[in-house]
């Protein structure tokens, strides 16, 4: 077993029984390429079986709330726990993002800390638990991490897509703002560009954001602005 997972698994209460299971979770697709090793080393099929695993105890979480809720309700609330968002944000509260093998030229760019390289990690390690202990050992597992993101999504305080938010927020006021964003910076090379915006009401500047992209860096701007308007 690599050192790092093993430091993982311990940080995070993991025991295991089959090591070669954890070590493909947390083993980025870059890493396997830049080895010439088979695809079947890095960790995308437990990616798709821990998808399976997590939308099924996820629905059954839902479905056991009281008072029970109706279908639509129960599929925007699983949506939001299973989302990329989420599952990058669990990941990172174990600090998934340290363990996990990347390539050079992940590394360089930042591949240990792109949701989308946490959200899937994260997924194939519920998978690798499954595989190696089975199903209720998934779910002692996840929900004391999809806990709070549980109790926020039941709250309506989950939320990813700010600048919609926002949006609706200012649609309830008397005299509606026309929001805008201003790029202030563009800094870094070309595979790892870091932008910066300036969100305005009315020309009038309110918040600013930084991102990987322009869109990213909109809805950082967005979310510190519902803060601010939001008090």
């Amino acid at each position: 077993m690599e050192a790092a997972t093993a430091k993982f698994l311990q940080e995070a209460g993991l025991s295991f029984n089959r090591s070669d299971l954890y070590d493909t979770a947390l083993t980025h697709s870059s890493w396997t390429f830049e080895r010439g090793l088979d695809k079947s080393c890095c960790n995308e099929r437990l990616e798709f079986l821990g998808d399976a695993v997590l939308e099924l105890l996820v629905s059954g979480y839902v479905y056991t709330l009281e008072p029970p809720l109706a279908e639509g309700h129960m599929t925007k609330l699983r949506s939001l726990l299973i989302r990329e968002e989420t599952l990058a944000r669990m990941a990172q509260d174990i600090n998934l993002g340290q363990a996990l093998r990347v390539g050079n030229g992940e590394e360089r760019s930042g591949g240990r800390d792109k949701a989308s390289n946490l959200a899937n990690a994260f997924e194939a390690l519920l998978a690798a638990i499954y595989l190696d202990q089975g199903f209720e050992a998934v779910g002692r597992f996840l929900e004391p991490l999809l806990a709070p993101y549980f109790e926020l999504a039941q709250q309506g305080k989950l939320r990813y897509d700010y600048k919609s938010s926002l949006q609706e927020l200012v649609q309830a006021w008397p005299e509606v703002p026309r929001i805008s964003y201003r790029l202030l910076s563009e800094l870094g090379p070309p595979h790892a560009r870091t932008f910066s915006v300036e969100l305005c009401l009315d020309d009038k500047p309110i918040a600013t954001g930084s991102g990987t992209s322009k869109k990213e860096a909109e809805q950082a701007a967005s979310a510190q602005a519902l803060v601010i308007l939001e008090k």
